[in-house]
């Protein structure tokens, strides 16, 4: 049994396309040539699916995340982007763990990162393309591969 990470974005058309884990980290490391110039100066809608393996094959999806990928306008990730949203998930999901009381003072910050959190760094995709994203994670449809 093992586990294993599927990248799968989503077009303005709701088309599915799955990022192979080589080029995803091409694109992460800024490789030389590594651009996906169909999405030069775009944001595009990522999910992001933990599977679990059995004997090679995906059996079950472990964890889901949506969130946005950036391309500069050369079709290169823009990972300081993607960074500073990754900072806000972490401010929107932490900051009421331990809440700070100070008299009347009400610290509704982690309210706003939550607010911003959801409007611009994470998606929520309809039923339909949510089953369509949980089978193309576990191999199940056959879509466009990168």
């Amino acid at each position: 049994m093992g586990t294993s990470i599927r990248h799968i974005l989503v077009d303005q058309n709701d088309a599915v396309i799955r990022l192979s884990n080589r080029l995803f980290q091409k694109l992460w490391d800024n490789s030389h040539g590594a651009t996906l110039p169909q999405f030069a100066g775009r944001r595009v809608r990522w999910a992001e699916a933990a599977v679990e393996l059995q004997d090679r094959k995906p059996v079950r999806i472990l964890r889901l995340a949506f969130c946005y990928l950036y391309f500069d306008y050369k079709g290169r990730l823009d990972r300081d982007k993607m960074m500073k949203d990754a900072a806000l998930m972490v401010e929107a999901g932490i900051g009421g763990i331990a809440p700070t009381k100070s008299g009347s003072v009400i610290h509704a910050s982690p309210r706003f990162a939550a607010r911003r959190r959801d409007h611009e760094a994470i998606w929520k995709p309809s039923p339909e393309l949510h089953e369509t994203i949980c089978d193309t994670a576990l191999d199940s449809t056959s879509c466009k591969r990168l």
